[in-house]
């Protein structure tokens, strides 16, 4: 009983936050820069507090403390053996005590950390098999597969001889388990190069070289410069001054740009020598960290570092000294706050740092990177989903047609088989038995349930994942008009599920910074004092002035250096000094130079210094302080120095130190960053900077001078497409900053929601804020960007933006940008008179809720009624709706009519937009079943791309976390254009071709069976010999599918481009539809019939087939009727087929050439081999006249409905891709074909004027290669004799009609009348 309670009141207090101090020291300020700095830069400073471990007291003990504490220390057990007993297993926190031993006696292993050894394969030889086996059956063909030929092995039902059954179904399921073994083979052989990659562990006495997964959690690390980071660690010494080091996070998040890591202050002297590491170290258990319980966020940690005081070194002002020195006699601990910038992830690696030592605290599988390492949530297409279906059918259709067999032979073997004597049916089995109908009905349904089995193409799947692997890794990762030669970024396709997916696109959400725009920031323009700065025209208003056709005057200006486009003769020099608000102009410089998470790098000069910056505009500001005369040159412990002028001087520049004793970081809750210095004039200054929405609800009220003006000159920056941030100031006093620093340090030391600590502690001190001015920065539209939004809403897909700009600044984007045309309704959806009211306090925020909530409503009622009447008139429409209102409008009861009115609108542009909001609104647009499609190329983004049915990710400044969730990838949003028209559209109609083929076929061949198993009576006799039924859906054909799926096209790139009103059959699902598919139904019947009726009644009816008078036997009308069905289904191929290459003449004429050779071949094997076709084609079949003049009648009248029915359609109704076809034609026929034929990837000079790449690459804004003399077409290109594709649809005749302005410009007068023609 004593021990137990010992060990939970110890547990408890290694929770707790130790705070009695020792006895006789100074108060020391806590770590409140630890936690705050962290996350943001990269970089802590942790002021720390020196403490005695807590004792617990027991309950009714009237002893002193010191009494007490030598009771404890005789009668508890130790810390370390109170985890030990197990009852810090379940604790809410993870302990990890410093130790150099990790036998089964130290002090870590009572947890049971997980080693460092990792496995990220699939399977182990162990599991591969059944494992594996489960994977494939899981799909419902191949199950249907396993259970025939688990049937086939009973010799007295199956039809069939059981390996020809076996064969194909070890084939197809082989092939895919041999693909699953060499990937996961490779992912194996990965691991093992990691587990066995080298580094060095402390041993207690040196440090010793040892593999990756020899290392426990507890020990302490030593990595050398370019090695890789073995584990999760926790820095605490480097090579370098203050314990920093540098780390390239590459393989972890995508970023190249190198990160500082800040080690923990005062642990630098462990690097000094191994008897530092065994003096932390100690018994094992004197130090050890408190931290949280592995997760999968890369970006947060939250945990304390507890060690003895004799071990730690403390910073003051830059300078080191022992603790030792200052006192003799120190004892007890201290506790030290982790942060995000102290921790070292596993899948990083060490750059311009000699080395590092660290502390392991995750291991193996409970490292960050393995615990993000599940799989992205499972994307499956429509016409996948559709296909799943059509085997469901299909398989009910085969069961309908085995109970059909069941009935009839049971009904004939009982009624009519005693007619027949010599069949001597009385003596026979169960399988015949005329007494027993039921049992001989259900012998017959198994039998059939094998026998017509070939209506389920087994090789579809198969088919269909070589088909769009090839689409993925072929055309779009090789196609060089979406390569970015400025990046060296090429198109990815991470994924090749969703290919045809990309042709069904009915609406694209997509973010704005650095989607569609560069996220390249460039300082333009700024207010302060009330005063606005900056001359110049932004691009955004060039462009729409040029959309307008408005002429601008002024010549764009180029930038001074990069991130800074300013230009105003007031603020040149130390002109500044003498304008009457010099002071708050200082304060804004100051501002800009100090509140940031900037790192410098380089050279400490103004001409080579270099910043790192995790974002542009931060840069943007910092280099904007620099040409103010305001330089930020570097980054101590203590704090940062600038170069500044002197205030109150003649101006004379002199080196400042600015104490930086608190960082509250920005993120997108907060909207705001702000940071507390001590000032050259040692004042406690508060600078922040945030969104206008947040800024002016946090500044004190009554002595404000510029709130007024400064959101005038913001909306002016704002419709001019500018960027805006409120810039803001507040002096703290000693006393009120020390109350403070108490509060904050509490919560930087919580274990327990400290996130949310740390911003209840941020809004008690950002509060009675003065403002001091504001800055507009200008991002620049991508190339290519109104061109691509134009072309996507003529195809029929509406856009949404979804930005966290002002208003203003959003709707003046969207005109650049073509999403607001000044032919559209602009319908606005706004509470800013209620936000204005509610900041004023003269509404409650309760009142706030309740009548936003109804203003909205009525705006989007008002909305719906708008959209409607102008939609009759012609018009189009576009929604903007701010964030406000947008958290109204997703609510459970206006979301349905939110959607309505988004849906009935061309374009919608959503500001002032939250994260989670991009995510909800995207999640609203998928759940109404249209197809949605995210792009984005930031972190904030990540949630929309996932939600979204495909997901592409940009990249481009702000990391590679949205590429990394992204299904496709690429590095300019006018690339979209073409990955949707192009490549989007032609894979929608190869593959829904071929999925609607390939049962098309199966049906067919499958009907062939049942006509002939009930013209034999129901008696399950087959007509073909085993081995060809085997190789129809393998080698007969399945190639010709193939070709189809990976190279048809039904009109050229260009027209794809020229014509993006083609784009609406895939919106429409036009090719595969459930009249398309009923069609291909009927067809596979009509040949299936056709073929049989023939064969057995025309050609074959009874006469002799032979000139010396034999006639031909089962085997041989079964090769006759095979022959038939292989020859009309592999030439409605050659119908379908658009354009013609070499590869699609192979496939099928080889295919019709390969059956003749397998007969002849089947013809000369031994009969255990050949089975019935033994001496059956070359010496019978193949002299017969009747068999060779019977082959093309059947292909005739098998084929003449469908060719009538396509000529017909063609002439009277035809779609709209077959006007362009004709269109093509006309062409092609009055211009030179140099002028029309396409490069392999459309380039320029001879592909699509229309597309925006193209556009561009002609105006020299881009660089587009042309192909090289010789060089391999990546894609095929204008078909020569379109024929028409057997999918029915409705035509459109005003979708291909252009006007003059979309008419491509013609050279010659001929072009002109072709085209009139069309």
């Amino acid at each position: 009983e004593i021990g137990s309670r010992a060990c939970a009141a110890r547990a408890r207090g290694v929770v707790g936050v130790c705070t009695t101090p020792i006895e006789g020291s100074a108060p020391r300020k806590s770590g409140p820069f630890a936690a705050g700095w962290a996350a943001a830069v990269g970089y802590a400073r942790v002021l720390h507090r020196r403490v005695a471990p807590a004792r617990p007291q027991r309950a009714g003990s009237n002893k002193n403390n010191a009494g007490e504490d030598a009771g404890d220390d005789e009668e508890m057990p130790s810390r370390m053996d109170s985890f030990r007993f197990g009852h810090a297993k379940h604790s809410e926190s993870r302990v990890v005590y410093v130790t150099a031993d990790a036998s089964a006696q130290g002090p870590n292993a009572g947890f049971r950390f997980k080693g460092n050894a990792i496995s990220t394969g699939k399977y182990s030889p162990i599991t591969f098999f059944p494992k594996g086996l489960y994977e494939q059956f899981r799909r419902i063909a191949n199950l249907y597969f396993l259970s025939v030929a688990i049937i086939s092995l009973f010799e007295a039902i199956s039809p069939i001889k059981p390996y020809t059954i076996w064969s194909p179904l070890v084939l197809v399921v082989g092939l895919s388990m041999a693909k699953e073994a060499v990937e996961d083979y490779a992912r194996h052989k990965q691991d093992h190069e990691q587990n066995t990659s080298l580094t060095e562990r402390f041993n207690g006495t040196s440090l010793v070289q040892c593999e990756w997964r020899e290392v426990k959690t507890g020990d302490l690390v030593r990595v050398v410069r370019d090695q890789a980071f073995p584990c999760d660690l926790v820095l605490l010494a480097s090579s370098l001054d203050d314990s920093v080091c540098y780390v390239e996070t590459k393989n972890l998040d995508g970023e190249t740009n190198l990160k500082i890591k800040r080690g923990v202050e005062g642990m630098g002297g462990v690097g000094t020598g191994p008897e530092k590491m065994r003096e932390l170290c100690g018994d094992g258990g004197d130090a050890y960290v408190e931290c949280e319980h592995p997760n999968n966020s890369l970006y947060t940690f939250t945990g304390n570092l507890d060690v003895p005081s004799r071990t730690r070194e403390v910073s003051v002002h830059g300078s080191s000294r022992n603790l030792a020195a200052a006192a003799e006699d120190r004892t007890g601990s201290e506790k030290i706050s982790l942060v995000p910038s102290n921790i070292l992830l596993r899948g990083s690696s060490l750059r311009n740092t000699e080395w590092v030592i660290g502390l392991a605290i995750y291991t193996g599988h409970d490292s960050k990177i393995m615990m993000n390492s599940s799989a992205a949530p499972s994307k499956r297409s429509t016409i996948e989903k559709g296909m799943d279906k059509i085997v469901l059918s299909m398989l009910g259709l085969l069961c309908l047609m085995g109970t059909i067999t069941g009935i009839i032979c049971g009904s004939w073997i009982k009624n009519v088989s005693p007619k027949h004597w010599y069949m001597d049916t009385s003596d026979t089995d169960m399988v015949f038995d005329p007494k027993n109908a039921p049992k001989v009905g259900v012998v017959a349904f198994l039998t059939s349930y094998v026998l017509y089995g070939y209506l389920i193409p087994i090789s579809l799947y198969v088919s269909l994942e070589f088909v769009k692997v090839c689409q993925a890794m072929v055309f779009l990762n090789s196609d060089r008009q979406m390569y970015h030669k400025e990046t060296d970024t090429p198109m990815r396709a991470r994924t090749s599920n969703l290919n045809e997916e990309l042709g069904m696109v009915h609406t694209v959400l997509s973010d704005k910074t650095g989607t569609l725009t560069c996220n390249s920031m460039e300082f333009f323009k700024c207010s302060i004092a009330g005063v606005s700065y900056g001359e110049g025209i932004t691009e955004i208003e060039r462009s729409i002035a040029k959309r307008q056709g408005r002429p601008i005057l002024t010549k764009p200006t180029k930038p001074i250096e990069p991130g800074f486009n300013f230009k105003d003769a007031r603020l040149e020099g130390d002109k500044w000094r003498s304008l009457p608000d010099a002071e708050h102009i200082r304060d804004f410089f100051r501002i800009l130079g100090v509140c940031h998470t900037v790192i410098p790098e380089g050279e400490a000069t103004r001409e080579t210094i270099c910043y790192q910056a995790e974002s542009p505009d931060e840069s943007a500001f910092v280099v904007a302080a620099k040409r103010f005369g305001f330089f930020f040159k570097s980054r101590t412990t203590s704090g940062m120095e600038l170069e500044e002028p002197s205030y109150h001087s003649s101006g004379e520049i002199s080196t400042v130190h600015y104490e930086l004793l608190n960082v509250l970081e920005f993120n997108s809750t907060r909207k705001r960053m702000s940071v507390i210095v001590r000032t050259p004039e040692d004042k406690i200054m508060l600078y922040c900077k945030g969104a206008d929405s947040v800024i002016y609800d946090r500044l004190s009220h009554g002595n404000q001078k510029y709130t007024d003006v400064t959101h005038q000159h913001m909306d002016e920056y704002a419709k001019c497409g500018l960027r805006t941030l409120c810039l803001s100031v507040r002096e703290i006093s000693q006393s009120e900053y020390d109350a403070w620093n108490v509060t904050y340090t509490e919560a930087a030391q919580s274990l327990e929601k400290r996130d949310e600590k740390l911003q209840a502690a941020a809004e008690i001190i950002e509060k009675d804020l003065f403002l001091v001015g504001a800055t507009a920065i200008e991002d620049k539209l991508q190339d290519g960007v109104p061109g691509t939004i134009e072309q996507m809403m003529r195809g029929g897909i509406a856009v949404w933006v979804l930005t966290g700009d002002k208003q203003d600044t959003a709707i003046n984007i969207a005109q650049a940008c073509a999403l607001i045309r000044d032919d559209m309704d602009v319908h606005i959806v706004n509470i800013e008179e209620l936000v204005k009211q509610e900041h004023d306090r003269e509404i409650t925020r309760a009142q706030f809720n309740e009548q936003g909530k109804a203003q909205v409503a009525a705006l989007i009622e008002a909305g719906i009624e708008k959209e409607a009447a102008t939609a009759k008139k012609g018009i189009e429409t576009c929604l903007v709706i701010d964030g406000r209102s947008l958290s109204f409008a997703l609510e459970q009861d206006l979301a349905p009519r939110f959607l309505q009115l988004g849906s009935g609108c061309t374009s919608v542009v959503c500001c002032r937009v939250s994260p989670l909001q991009k995510a909800l609104v995207t999640k609203l647009v998928k759940d109404s079943g249209k197809i949605t499609l995210a792009i984005g190329d930031g972190a904030n983004d990540v949630g929309m791309i996932q939600s979204a049915h495909i997901g592409v990710g940009i990249s481009g400044q702000e990391g590679m976390q949205a590429v990394m969730a992204s299904d496709f990838a690429f590095a300019q949003f006018r690339f979209l254009e073409r990955l949707l028209l192009v490549h989007g559209r032609y894979n929608y109609k190869r593959i829904s071709k071929m999925v609607t083929y390939f049962f098309y076929k199966n049906l067919a061949f499958g009907l062939t069976l049942f006509m002939y198993n009930l013209h034999a009576a129901a008696s399950g006799q087959v007509v073909y010999n085993d081995w060809l039924m085997s190789a129809f859906n393998i080698f007969f054909v399945a190639f010709p599918v193939i070709a189809l799926g990976i190279l048809d096209q039904d009109v050229n790139q260009r027209s794809c481009l020229q014509f993006p009103q083609l784009y609406r059959q895939g919106q429409q699902n036009a090719c595969f539809e459930r009249r398309v598919q009923a069609g291909w139904a009927l067809n596979g019947i009509y040949i299936g019939m056709v073929t049989f009726f023939v064969v057995f009644y025309a050609v074959h009816g009874g006469e002799a087939d032979h000139p010396k008078g034999h006639v031909f036997g089962l085997w041989e009308v079964g090769t006759s009727l095979y022959t038939g069905i292989v020859i009309t289904i592999n030439l409605q191929m050659a119908q379908m087929i658009n354009f013609w290459t070499w590869i699609q003449h192979v496939c099928i004429w080889g295919s019709i050439a390969f059956w003749y050779i397998a007969n002849c071949i089947l013809s000369n094997t031994d009969p255990y081999l050949s089975t019935y076709s033994y001496k059956i084609f070359i010496p019978t079949i193949a002299p017969t006249p009747k068999f060779w003049m019977a082959t093309p009648l059947i292909v005739v009248i098998g084929l003449l409905p469908d060719l009538l029915y396509r000529t017909s359609r063609r002439l009277f109704r035809p779609e709209p891709h077959q006007l362009v076809q004709e269109y093509e034609r006309m062409v092609r026929g009055t211009t030179p074909r140099s002028s029309v034929t396409n490069t392999p990837m459309d380039t320029p000079r001879h592909g699509s004027r229309y597309g925006s790449s193209a556009v561009l690459a002609e105006e020299g804004r881009i660089e587009v290669d042309e192909p090289e003399e010789g060089e391999e077409n990546i894609e095929p290109e204008e078909p020569t004799e379109p024929e028409e594709p057997a999918e029915p649809e409705e035509p459109e005749p005003n979708e291909v009609e252009r006007s003059d302005e979309e008419a491509p410009p013609r050279e010659a007068e001929e072009e002109k009348k072709a085209d009139e023609s069309a």
